[in-house]
């Protein structure tokens, strides 16, 4: 924007305004810069510069830049630089009127990828300060995130493993030549004759596509076969047992989604205060499951905020006898269901009358109850998969009208785990207090995940490698987190 200022006797002079000037008191990147301008001030960064011109653009500016673009979902480089260029007024007020360029912006992210985590934590404590955390419930859960790789670009460890003994053996004189020679003559002279005939023959067998490129690209010189044989030492490093390892990134691991699609993908984990939605801790892992993650996720939300929480909630993937042990020594409360009553709630589907969840526990008189309203007792523990369980059953299966429904044996016999931990964890959500605390998750964890998808209509990764990728997420934490703030910070 611009105005003219005209004087008697003096000729006009164009004059910019002052960006921000134009936009709404209200606008949220007044917040946007309010918070980064004090997450500077209070970790006092000196910006050291050696040698070369002075800096143009402060990292707070660009730090401001990238998390006020992930707002207006404008994530990459590219999408900055051009709102810039259209002087797009917020984006000017931000910057100071300063327009860094892509290249100067990807820059910031590579070198400065430790600020992103440290913003992070001071937004935490300022929603601590505004008291928008309530410490009284907070929700953990986890989603399935398509990685940025190619499931067609894919190589297996067995392909690895010759193509790095085949080019530890170059050098190696087979009938006069020297196998490099001989695979050189095929790739780059188009010869195949006797003398190479073997070697080629047997690279075919062994070698798919991104194993030839490998190839091809170690036999170009000396130097070139060094950079292969690193990056095949990092895919080796990246295999996880099983699976095929991804070219493109090579940390992802192939995961099943909630669609029962198995993709290269991350295990996103977050962990939200139920008063506002606050996201207060989140880490990206490369386990395809939830089994794991509780520990580290409530450590995490200790470390991150001054107070104790009063209840963690969690679905029945999180429940581990490791987890409940944890949560016991170290005095921390948690609902989480077991297999059977999570089933109840995800089971809008008929399920059949004498499936174990239509068995009803009585934590009291440590019964079941069946369909039939039998009552089965206690009988003895069993050893199962290195587990134990009790053993619950009746007498009265003999004369039950209905018994070849319920089971092929002789009676019917409910196992549950006889650990006391689990035991007591069930009986805690089916209380009242339990039950009514799990329903507020479905409201505080899965929202996020679920305004994340409406916000990015493909909300898969957009970086590579698990720590690139976890900063694209902690943006997108800092921005939901920031949105939070405006909404409620005093106006």
């Amino acid at each position: 924007m611009s105005t003219c200022v005209k004087s008697e006797g003096i000729q006009s002079t164009f004059i910019w305004n002052v960006p921000g000037k134009n936009l709404d008191p209200n606008h949220i990147v007044f917040t946007v810069k309010k918070l980064v301008n004090e997450f500077y001030s209070e970790i006092v960064i000196e910006e050291v510069q050696s040698v070369g011109r002075p800096l143009m653009y402060s990292n707070e500016e660009l730090l401001g830049l990238i998390v006020y673009g992930q707002m207006m979902n404008k994530t990459s480089v590219r999408e900055l630089e051009q709102c810039i260029k259209n002087r797009d007024e917020s984006f000017l007020y931000i910057t100071n009127n300063k327009k860094p360029s892509k290249s100067t912006i990807a820059r910031f992210y590579a070198e400065n990828s430790h600020l992103i985590d440290d913003l992070f934590y001071y937004i935490v404590k300022t929603g601590e300060k505004l008291d928008l955390i309530g410490y009284k419930h907070v929700a953990i859960d986890g989603t399935i995130l398509k990685a940025f790789a190619s499931r067609f670009k894919l190589i297996t460890i067995e392909e690895i493993l010759y193509l790095e003994k085949l080019i530890g053996n170059f050098y190696k004189n087979i009938y006069g030549e020297n196998i490099w020679f001989k695979i050189q003559k095929y790739f780059f002279g188009d010869i195949y004759n006797k003398s190479n005939k073997y070697i080629i023959d047997e690279i075919k067998n062994n070698l798919k596509s991104e194993g030839l490129k490998f190839l091809k690209e170690a036999i170009f010189n000396t130097q070139h076969k060094e950079k292969v044989l690193d990056v095949l030492a990092y895919l080796k490093e990246n295999y996880d047992g099983t699976h095929t390892i991804s070219v493109t990134d090579p940390e992802s691991r192939w995961m099943k989604n909630k669609q029962e699609n198995i993709e290269l993908s991350y295990n996103y984990q977050v962990a939200v205060d139920d008063k506002h939605d606050f996201i207060v801790a989140q880490r990206l892992v490369q386990d395809p499951t939830d089994h794991y993650q509780l520990i580290p996720m409530i450590e995490e939300t200790l470390t991150n905020l001054k107070q104790k929480v009063e209840y963690f909630t969690a679905d029945t993937g999180y429940l581990t006898d490791e987890a409940l042990y944890y949560l016991y020594y170290n005095d921390i409360n948690a609902i989480i269901p077991d297999k059977n009553d999570s089933s109840k709630l995800k089971n809008k589907k008929e399920v059949s009358e004498f499936k174990k969840t239509n068995f009803q526990y009585n934590p009291i008189n440590d019964t079941f109850t069946c369909p039939q309203k039998e009552t089965l007792e206690f009988q003895s523990t069993r050893r199962s998969k290195n587990k134990i369980y009790n053993v619950y059953s009746t007498k009265k299966c003999k004369k039950c009208k209905v018994l070849k429904n319920c089971t092929k044996q002789p009676k019917r016999e409910i196992l549950e785990a006889a650990n006391p931990l689990k035991r007591k964890m069930k009986e805690n959500y089916n209380s009242d207090f339990g039950k009514q605390l799990y329903q507020k998750r479905f409201h505080t964890g899965e929202t996020y995940f679920g305004h994340r998808k409406i916000t990015f209509k493909n909300p898969q990764l957009k970086i590579k490698t698990l720590k690139k990728a976890e900063k694209e997420l902690t943006i997108q934490s800092i921005a939901h987190n920031i949105k939070i703030i405006h909404k409620h910070q005093p106006k």
